[in-house]
């Protein structure tokens, strides 16, 4: 860094500063840099897929390492004249030019005429001991990206923090499961939760669960420890509450309703801000996330030329 506090990477100003090097964020960037722009990826390092071994709907890509992928796009970025910065980002201002500046937690500055946040999303589990530890290996939360793979296996579902999602995915377990058991862990079901519940099929404990653990016997399998006991299953799902890592783009003055920053084809409400992936969507996975990433950077490459 220079004595004027700018990073020596940071030259002239980007046309775009993409924030977030996940899935979203990192096709953003690709397609960017394919259109002849400069672009410059800042990265965490922090997917949120980040605990799983495996991806799945990705087609040609079923199964493969998220870790691994996200790498290669990180190099292809870089192979299209992109820049790639490893960091946290602190803020976001405007600057006199009608820019932005984005300076990072190390002190250092870039800044763009357009910025595009893909800081993606936090996953609050219940606070039950072993749930964290196990997060993406033993214990999920999407029957779509997991459910395949649990076919035909009883299924123990922790609720406990988000009562709408968890019913949810206990109730479409059961096109996989063998048996699925909801362990209410507090929730306040409604009349109507309860009745759809059981009519799919899904057996209710009222038991707290006060531990999960790996069951050494089987990959994915679990034993959860309840107050009558404990009980072996053959995985554990529970449904996280959604905390969007939206701070910089509420601190910027985007506009929100029912606590998600709103876009409208990746805009916000702040001119030359935009936003992709789980920062303003919750149930983006992989293959949405990169097809809206390419989507969001298409929308900006045009806004810069039909700008001039």
């Amino acid at each position: 860094m220079d004595e004027t506090g700018e990073a020596s990477y940071a030259g002239q100003p980007f046309e775009v500063i993409v924030v977030g090097g996940g899935f979203a964020g990192t096709a953003a960037a690709i397609n960017l840099a394919r259109a002849n722009r400069t672009v410059c990826l800042i990265d965490a390092g922090e997917p949120r897929n980040r605990n799983s071994d495996h991806m799945h709907g990705v087609i040609g890509l079923d199964g493969e390492s998220p870790r691994e992928l996200l790498s290669r796009g990180h190099s292809e970025c870089l192979a299209y004249g992109g820049t790639l910065v490893e960091g946290r980002v602190s803020s976001l201002q405007r600057t006199a030019a009608e820019g932005w500046s984005v300076e990072l937690e190390s002190g250092e500055r870039v800044t763009g005429s357009q910025v595009l946040v893909a800081t993606g999303i936090t996953d609050r589990l219940p606070q039950v001991p072993g749930l964290r530890e196990m997060w993406g290996q033993r214990v999920f939360h999407c029957p779509y990206c997991h459910g395949y793979e649990v076919n035909g296996k009883s299924i123990g579902v922790v609720g406990g923090e988000n009562p709408g999602f968890t019913t949810r995915i206990s109730t479409l377990l059961t096109k996989w499961a063998d048996s699925v058991t909801l362990h209410v862990n507090g929730m306040d079901l409604t009349t109507e939760q309860r009745d759809r519940l059981l009519d799919c099929g899904v057996q209710l404990s009222y038991d707290e669960v006060v531990q999960v653990s790996p069951d050494p016997t089987e990959s994915l399998a679990v034993e959860m420890v309840t107050a009558s006991g404990a009980v072996r299953y053959g995985t554990c799902f529970t449904g996280p509450e959604f905390l969007p890592n939206d701070h910089l783009l509420r601190q910027a003055g985007c506009a929100v309703a029912d606590g998600w920053v709103q876009t409208a084809g990746g805009k916000t409400s702040e001119p030359g801000l935009w936003a992709v992936g789980n920062v303003v969507s919750s149930p983006d996975q992989v293959s949405q996330a990169l097809g809206s990433g390419a989507g969001v950077a298409i929308a900006i490459d045009q806004y810069l030329f039909d700008r001039g």
